[in-house]
This record gives structure tokens, sequence and C-alpha cells, in this order.
């Protein structure tokens, strides 16, 4: 289960940081310093930690561990989208979402009651795998000078904590914002956003038109504003929206709050500003992408696509964004006489298929679902019975289908000639003497996707590719 961290507040004033790591020190660290009733005192701790090593390195652990941290988890939630968070898993790496899909009516009758009444009717439940995909270090340096130092101002541990957790911190922070604003460009290049059209953008009461009528709707049950074409609806409540400062600024924010059909106060804590669409800072995840498969650079391309958005309009739960760890680590190394800590930050860093999601876009916008997908042939296998084949997303689409943004689709040539179709691509094809074929189909985005011909087995082979285009 997750949970928000408590907030905590780094008050403390030197001489009360000092006394609280004495308190909780060893009984060889109390009897070696002193407690500290004045100013006066300060440097006469910094004296005897300066001396011994093995003291120093106890205040130093206790200093990140029981003060420094704090400061950290007062932060943890404060950052410009923080009620867009989650939480703080404890355990597991994977969150399960679940989404139970309304039901279908029938006809009632009579005649058929018999048939019916131990039939079972299986509820349309999908689920989504957010997977822990953001683990990272930040490292400093605290040197023994930084330490020495520490004691000659009645300000110098608060000024040391400082330097500890402000330089991995703001990184930490500032890193977190990019994840956000990189869920949304990816998903917007893909298609995952339902796009609505607000013109040129030069007549900003037309946009606003849009505005209020994209966020009523969204409070309809609706299928075409979530990339899984499931029934839902998101109250006003649950709608955040992001736009970027320059477009935000060209706007009366009473103007916009009437736009949203919202009162001030709840509207302004709904807008999230975001600095632009059209830049990201691919520099501070070079060696991440060089490195592991956690994220992948935002290209030029996707950032030319951005020019024509101008705002975002969302279900707050379309952003699955958790805490899996914040964690201090320290190593000092007598060599060099520092102390190297590290700061580790895990998150898992995903979007709901499920929720409801809307860019709002210029007319010359080009933001459509891709023209063609491809597959490769994964697996081919078979018995006296069947033959079954597979179809595994390659590298120019496992993005979209990983997402959960489609699913393939049982065709009535499938039904007829009694071939199963897996909605997440295998086909158990039984054995007839003249052997069957089947028309792969894939549903993404309101969209379909089918191949050029009809395949069988004996017209595949492992690793080839098979495309399929988008219906017109």
């Amino acid at each position: 289960m997750a949970k928000r961290i408590a907030i905590s507040t780094l008050n403390a004033s030197t001489i009360d940081i000092l006394n609280t790591i004495r308190a909780n020190a060893s009984y060889e660290y109390q009897s070696a310093v002193p407690e500290v009733l004045t100013e006066h005192d300060i440097p006469a701790v910094g004296e005897v930690l300066y001396g011994y090593p093995a003291l120093a390195n106890q205040f130093i652990n206790a200093l990140v561990n029981r003060i420094a941290l704090v400061r950290v988890k007062s932060a943890t939630f404060n950052n410009a989208y923080a009620q867009l968070k989650k939480g703080y898993l404890e355990f597991g790496e994977t969150v399960e979402e679940v989404f139970v899909n309304i039901a279908k009516a029938r006809e009632f009758s009579a005649e058929k009651a018999e048939g019916r009444e131990f039939k079972r009717t299986l509820p349309d439940v999908r689920s989504a795998f957010h997977t822990m995909n953001w683990r990272v270090q930040y490292p400093v340096t605290i040197q023994d000078e930084d330490l020495r130092m520490a004691f000659t101002t009645a300000e110098g541990v608060q000024d040391l904590i400082a330097k500890i957790v402000d330089s991995v911190y703001t990184a930490a922070e500032y890193d977190e914002y990019l994840l956000f604003k990189y869920l949304m460009i990816k998903a917007i290049a893909k298609g995952q956003m339902y796009p609505i059209s607000i013109g040129d953008g030069s007549d900003l009461h037309d946009a606003a038109v849009q505005f209020r009528g994209a966020s009523n709707n969204l409070t309809f049950i609706k299928t075409q504003y979530n990339v899984s074409g499931v029934h839902t609806n998101t109250d006003k409540a649950s709608q955040v929206i992001f736009m970027d400062s320059i477009f935000n600024a060209q706007y009366d924010v009473n103007v916009l709050a009437s736009a949203f059909n919202m009162d001030k106060a709840d509207f302004m804590g709904r807008l999230h500003l975001i600095d632009d669409w059209t830049t990201f800072d691919n520099d501070r995840f070079s060696t991440i992408v060089a490195n592991t498969d956690m994220i992948e650079p935002v290209t030029d391309a996707e950032l030319a696509l951005m020019a024509n958005v101008k705002a975002v309009l969302c279900d707050e739960e379309w952003f699955q964004v958790y805490d899996n760890q914040n964690k201090f680590t320290e190593k000092y190394v007598a060599s060099g006489e520092y102390w190297n800590y590290f700061y580790n930050v895990w998150k898992t860093v995903s979007s709901s298929p499920f929720s409801n999601a809307i860019v709002f876009v210029t007319s010359s916008a080009t933001i459509t679902p891709p023209t063609s997908l491809n597959f490769k042939v994964g697996a081919i296998t078979g018995d006296a019975n069947s033959d079954t084949f597979t179809l595994i997303a390659d590298d120019s689409t496992a993005s979209l289908v990983n997402a959960g943004t489609g699913k393939f689709e049982q065709t009535e040539n499938d039904v007829e000639n009694g071939i199963a179709v897996h909605p997440y691509g295998a086909w158990i094809v039984p054995k007839k003497e003249t052997p069957l074929t089947t028309t792969p189909t894939y549903i993404m985005l309101d969209t379909k996707y089918l191949a050029a011909s009809a395949i069988g087995i004996a017209d595949i082979a492992v690793g080839e590719t098979v495309t399929l285009t988008k219906e017109t």
C-alpha cells in the first residue's frame, strides 16, 4: 500500500542538533564530547571530533541519518507536482492497476431465462502493471575540512547539512520535474492523448470554449479519451490542467477558471505550469540513457510536434508515479580524508492507460496515431491438433504496445474457423486438411490496423516482420 511521507520541519539550531546527536550517540561519544550550552561551546565539540576520526564518523553518520534526512523528507512532496504523486511504496516493485469496465446490458427475455440462469457472465476486467523503473544515485563528497569549518560559527552545522542535502536534493527534485514532463511529451508524440484543436491559437475566446467543452465532456462516461478505450469519466475535482508559462500568461486567471467551469481557488489548485513544451533537458539523463534502458531520449522530431501543443487536461490518476526509496548511504575514505555520500532515489514512473487525457493543439498539429505498426514473429510451435504463433512488437512499436494502448482482435473469420486470438499477440490455429489463415488485427486509440494479407503458419518464420497498416 502506497503512503504519503509525513511532513517534518527542520527548525533546530546548531546547539540543538549537536546535543541531539550526543544524546543518541554511544557512551564513548558522550564521554568525550561535551554538552553544548552556549555558542561558545561549539568549537570545543569540533576540536574533539576533528582529533578522533571514530567519533567524527559517529557524528557525521548521525548528522545524515537523523538530521539531514529530515530535511529531505520535508521536501519530498513539496515539489511543483506534489499532489500528482501517488505515495511511497514500502514493499514491492510493481503496482497493478485494475480497471473493471461497466457491464453491458441485454434485453430481458423470459424465453431465454432458462438458458441464462446458470450461465456465467464474466466482467471485463483489465489490468496494467507499473514497475519500478527509475533507480539513480546522486553522489556528494564532504571533506575533513568541511567538518572542521562546521564548528567555527553558530550556523556551521546547519550549513553543513545544507551542503549535504541541497546539492543532491535540488538535482533530484529537478529530475523528478523532468520525468513528469517526459511522460507527457512521450504520450503526446505517440498519440496516447486525445487531440482537440483550438484553431490557430490566436483567438483566446475560441480556445476557452474548447477548454470548457472538453472539461465538461470528461465528466460523462466516454471511451475516446483514454488509450484503452474503456468506459470512464473524470469529475471536475480530479481534473488537472497543464499550460506552458507564456500561453497561460495570455489569460486572466478569472477567465481561465470560468473556461474550466471552476471557481478561482479550485482552479488554481488544479493548474500546473510547465516551462514550455518544445525543450527538454536531455543532458541531465545522457549518462543514464547511455548505460541503462530506464529512459530514452526525447527526440528533435518529438519536440517539433510539441510546438503545436498549448495545454493538457487529464485525470490526476493518469500519472502513476510512486517513490520506492529515498535513502542516504555513506563511506569514509581514509586515504583521502573525506566522506562520500550517496543519495539513492528509486521511483515508479508510468501513466495509466485507463485514465482520460486530452491535449489541446493548434490546427496545424499532426499529432495522430502512426500509419503502421511493426511486429516480429516471436515463436512458432505446434502439436497434432493445432499450431501456435506469437507476434511481438519491434523497437519502433514496443513503447506504444507496452503502454497498453491497444490489443489484438479476434475477427469474424477467426471465430468461424475456431482460431483463438489472445489480445496481447498469440494465435492458436487448428490444423485442417486445408491450412487456415488469419489476418492479424490490432485496435489502438479507436484506430484499426490490419496486416496486408491473411497469413498462415507456412507463410511466416521466427524473426520475420509483420507490418500492420492503419485502416483508411
